[in-house]
């Protein structure tokens, strides 16, 4: 091989590290939890029935709405996206279930993370020394909740993309060797890309976003008058664009009983009038409240590890040259920290800030909703980093260096053992493959009823789990994008009707089987003639102590669920042979 294609080997092989590490993640974790939900569905909604009105009351959500509307255009997208891959699978039996749908969905998802994570990358290495892109690979790739993350569908991990979009194209616009018509342009796609996201994806991204695009009028690089017309443009252009689909999804959801939006101008634009019910009226504190340091000492350094020290050192380093930045003959010194350190604070660090302080006002608070900084913050530390690395004083080089390396090696540990924690928590993900094994071994022939509490519906039971659902139209696609559907059919119930809710209810609903984290009731019932046994357990509970110094007694780390599917009785079909009753009690109090 010639030494020029060598190095071009060489130099694209960082590329295939982000689709590498999230599609590894996406296969090691392959079911997902109840806030992937809404898009998870809605997707499965595109693929099954396709875009046709005449199929809209099929769709998921005019069942089961959510709490607050939301934007069905990055379902949508997602679903366009993944249709010709799911369809060319169905059609060469590559694809042999509807799980394998969701799987693939998520990698389509997880290759737009990581393309964007290369476009990043690209300009770094175009733009700053060579260590910095490696540095900043580092802590991006060996990160745990932005890689774990990424093929997952929460509202906020379908717009990071764009973010990390958004700042390598502000980024390659204030270049000095782009022509002033391409930056013009790169700045037009950056503000209004990320504008009409933050308008009809998530809200919060605002806080993120006007503070930079500010500084960057500060800075000269760009007009007010400008901004704001590219702001409008893509804000105000992506509301009115969408506006009609969004309430044509919605108005059937208008009068639900769990919905608390009564008006249609409240689903004129969702994400308003999401952001009106949780932040205005204050109905995310009913989910739970933190302080308001949350962020900065508990959610960001778990999510950034040692990113986040270095972020504080090189605060304190660049501290320690403005004071000793005036040389004899008052000329200041060249300063060790590369010219990407500085221009990251210059472009981002007021978006960061407001985004990480904003969000601190608001009682409800997860570290989803400061995502958005990681990427910054992840660059300061690379820019840290790089010039550690390449201290010039001998001895303390090689300090920073072991330092480095004993940082990436945490780091690395941690991603490790919470992606094993991670991978135990999706018991309601594996009940589909005990279903089946219940009707192999009970030969099962005839119709079912299914009904499925809250517990494995947030703990991995999906739509694309029913593998036995009735097929979807024949008119939503010009090819399938699902294959047909397991025989016999069975009925999947997730009402949250108030009959479902007792034991009556439940027995006069015919229902055969009971997916539930908490058998005990049902089994335990007095009802006469009413009684429902354990057909099998469902996932498992992992413990392991920890006796650590300072610690007298030590502490016991578990990790997982479980859950039982209960039969009748006196059901049509056969279960499987039944464990003993204060057995199988003892054990679920033991959870």
């Amino acid at each position: 091989m010639p030494p020029s294609a060598r190095r071009r080997l060489i130099n694209s092989l960082p590329n295939f590290l982000p689709f590498l590490i999230t599609f590894l993640h996406v296969f090691l974790a392959p079911y997902t939890k109840v806030e992937e939900s809404f898009t998870l569905h809605a997707v499965h909604d595109v693929l099954k029935y396709g875009l046709r009105a005449e199929h809209l009351h099929l769709w998921d959500h005019v069942e089961f709405p959510g709490a607050v509307p939301r934007s069905f255009i990055p379902a949508i997208v997602l679903g366009i996206l993944s249709y010709p891959f799911a369809a060319i699978g169905v059609a060469t039996g590559i694809i042999r279930t509807t799980i394998h749908v969701q799987i693939l969905v998520r990698l389509v998802l997880a290759s737009i993370h990581s393309i964007a994570l290369n476009h990043l990358s690209r300009t770094l290495r175009s733009r700053y020394p060579a260590s910095v892109r490696r540095w900043w690979l580092i802590f991006t790739l060996t990160q745990f909740h932005t890689m774990y993350y990424a093929g997952r569908t929460i509202p906020n991990f379908l717009a990071y993309p764009f973010v990390v979009l958004f700042i390598s194209l502000v980024l390659r616009a204030n270049s000095k060797s782009a022509p002033s018509k391409v930056s013009n342009k790169r700045r037009f796609y950056a503000i209004g890309i990320l504008t009409a996201v933050a308008s009809i994806v998530r809200l919060e991204i605002a806080l993120f976003l006007l503070p930079n695009v500010l500084a960057l009028v500060f800075l000269k690089r760009i007009p007010l008058h400008v901004a704001l017309i590219f702001g409008a443009l893509g804000g105000l252009g992506a509301v009115y664009m969408t506006n009609d689909y969004k309430y044509t999804q919605w108005r059937p959801t208008l009068g639900h009983p769990s919905f608390p939006f009564k008006s249609p101008y409240q689903l004129v634009w969702p994400e308003l009038s999401g952001l009106w019910y949780n932040i205005v009226q204050g109905k995310s504190a009913d989910w739970g409240t933190s302080p308001r340091h949350h962020y900065l000492f508990n959610a960001l350094p778990k999510i950034c590890g040692p990113a986040c020290l270095l972020l504080l050192v090189g605060t304190a380093w660049q501290i320690f040259e403005s004071v000793l930045s005036q040389g004899r003959e008052g000329e200041r010194r060249k300063s060790l920290l590369p010219e990407s350190y500085l221009e990251t604070w210059e472009y981002f660090s007021l978006g960061t800030i407001a985004l990480v302080v904003g969000m601190s006002f608001v009682g409800h608070k997860e570290w989803r909703f400061v995502v958005y900084a990681v990427p910054v913050i992840n660059m300061i530390a690379a820019s840290v980093a790089s010039a550690a690395w390449h201290f010039p004083h001998r001895l303390s080089r090689r300090f920073f260096r072991l330092g480095l390396v004993g940082l990436v090696a945490i780091q690395i540990t941690f991603t490790l053992f919470a992606t094993f924690l991670s991978v135990h928590n999706y018991p309601g993900g594996e009940v589909w493959q005990v279903l089946e094994d219940l009707q192999a071994s009970s030969n099962v022939s005839s119709q079912i009823t299914i009904h499925f509490t809250s517990g494995p519906l947030q703990t991995g039971s999906t739509l694309f789990t029913f593998l036995h659902a009735s097929p979807g139209p024949d008119n939503a696609w010009p090819y399938p994008a699902f294959p047909p559907p397991r025989t016999p059919e069975w009925t999947y119930s997730k009402s949250e009707a108030a009959e479902m809710q007792t034991l009556e209810g439940l027995w006069q609903s015919n229902v055969d089987y009971i997916v539930t984290d908490d058998p005990s009731a049902l089994i335990e019932s007095e009802l006469p003639g009413r009684s429902w046994k354990l057909a099998a357990h469902v996932g498992e509970v992992g413990e392991t102590r920890l006796d650590l110094p300072g610690i007298k007694k030590g502490r016991t780390l578990r990790w997982g669920s479980q859950l039982a599917i209960l039969a009748r009785e006196s059901s049509r079909t056969q279960e499987y042979s039944l464990n003993v009753h204060a057995a199988i009690l003892e054990d679920y109090g033991r959870k």
